[in-house]
């Protein structure tokens, strides 16, 4: 709890500068607020390192409450998402879901992996983007609390996924499994599980990835059977999008109360609702 409560501290405890050449963290008169969208656009190359004073107004749609996202954050605006790299672990209790905040930008640097665009700290040299360090992120995230964005899945198809939906909320309704298994593979030599990807199909047999890390708190559970609805955060690489699930919203599975029935409602929050039970 200390170390939490000094990383809150930070938001109150900020050095400042007057120049947009090097980080700065306190809001100037010129300071830019642009969209998530927009930022992505400036990496028009591996990566590049942000120098000007840039805010995103964002609200977080994934964090590591179960494993899924572990080292990373997904915040969105209404414009898209974007995925940020952080060397913390326990981040759903800082950057519980729902969360409105403040991203500066100056310091930061953009990367581009496999065609998507994320966000950390400028590379060492082995990644596109480093973490950025737990102890300097309470420079970059500020509390919002305004009010104007809340974390709220899009509907979709599997055929309506494109670039623009990389790293938003999305929710597929009446899908199954393709095969039966737990969520993840395990590892022969260490007996630990595995970055697995399982497929899924809709009604009329087209399928999608379900990517899921091994760090999830159920990625030795079976998966759910029968139909259902998933929500999750679309990724992409090399041309190959995917979902991952967030915050274990998978439900309607094997129930036949809520197959083909009203769609669930995905939980904002964790103080808001209490999270779907897991079937496997």
């Amino acid at each position: 709890m200390k170390r939490i409560f000094c990383w809150l501290s930070s938001f109150l405890i900020a050095g400042a500068c007057d120049t947009s050449t090097v980080p700065t963290y306190e809001p100037q008169p010129d300071e830019s607020v642009t969209s998530i969208a927009h930022l992505k656009t400036r990496c028009t190359g591996h990566s590049l390192t942000l120098t000007q004073d840039i805010r995103l107004h964002c609200v977080v749609t994934a964090n590591d409450h179960y494993g899924e996202f572990d080292h990373e954050l997904v915040v969105a605006d209404p414009s898209g998402g974007i995925e940020i790299e952080v060397d913390a672990t326990e981040l759903y209790r800082i950057c519980p879901l729902d969360t409105e905040f403040t991203l500066y930008c100056n310091g930061l640097a953009l990367g581009n992996y496999g065609g998507k665009i994320l966000l950390g700290v400028p590379s060492g040299g082995t990644y596109v983007v480093d973490r950025i360090p737990e102890s300097e992120l309470g420079r970059y995230l500020r509390r919002d609390d305004a009010g104007e964005l809340r974390r709220e899945y899009t509907l979709h198809t599997f055929s309506e996924i494109s670039m623009r939906d990389v790293d938003t909320y999305v929710r597929f309704d009446n899908v199954r499994f393709t095969a039966t298994g737990n969520w993840c593979d395990v590892d022969s030599l260490t007996g630990k599980p595995v970055t697995t990807e399982r497929l899924i199909a809709d009604p009329e047999g087209a399928t999608f990835s379900v990517r899921t890390l091994g760090s999830a708190h159920y990625a030795n559970e079976p998966l759910p059977v029968g139909r259902g609805s998933l929500c999750g955060i679309i990724d992409y690489f090399n041309g190959k999008f995917s979902l991952r699930v967030t915050n274990r919203e998978f439900v309607g599975f094997g129930d036949t109360r809520l197959n083909g029935g009203a769609p669930p409602r995905a939980c904002p929050s964790d103080a808001e609702c209490s999270t779907p039970s897991p079937t496997r």
